[in-house]
């Protein structure tokens, strides 16, 4: 597992907002996206970033600043925590890399076994209608 000096949490209304502050943030510092959490149908966001401690203060003072400029202020919330416990981590940091023990070995390790239903589509046939005589020559 990776280790961060920091995180960075941001909690925005609207997801598409969401959208556009991770975006700006991870080009104006040098900070890893690291998971993001949705809540009322994607109306409260949480965004959670990662890096050294400067890259995310950076992060969350950008986030800040752009929140500024907007009309209703979306940012509800936006902190720092520096040396976060691997505790912390383990909660939310994706473990998708199989090299890692990732997603599918945790699966294994409780019982759950992945099974991969493939639906083969079957080739349908349009369907026939009878051609009807004209009505000079039904009578």
């Amino acid at each position: 597992m990776k280790r961060y000096e920091a995180i960075g949490v941001l909690e925005t209304q609207y997801f598409t907002f969401a959208l556009e502050l991770v975006d700006k943030v991870c080009k104006a510092s040098n900070v890893d996206f690291l998971t993001s959490e949705n809540y009322l149908g994607g109306r409260l966001v949480t965004i959670i970033v990662g890096g050294s401690i400067s890259d995310v203060n950076e992060a969350v003072e950008t986030a800040r600043q752009i929140c500024e400029k907007k009309e209703s202020t979306p940012l509800k919330k936006a902190l720092t925590i520096t040396n976060p416990h691997e505790e912390i981590l383990k909660f939310i940091l994706p473990s998708s890399s199989p090299s890692s023990g990732g997603t599918d070995s945790a699966l294994e390790e409780t019982g759950i076994k992945k099974e991969w239903k493939v639906e083969v589509s079957q080739k349908v046939e349009p369907k026939r209608t009878r051609k009807r005589k004209p009505k000079s020559e039904e009578e």
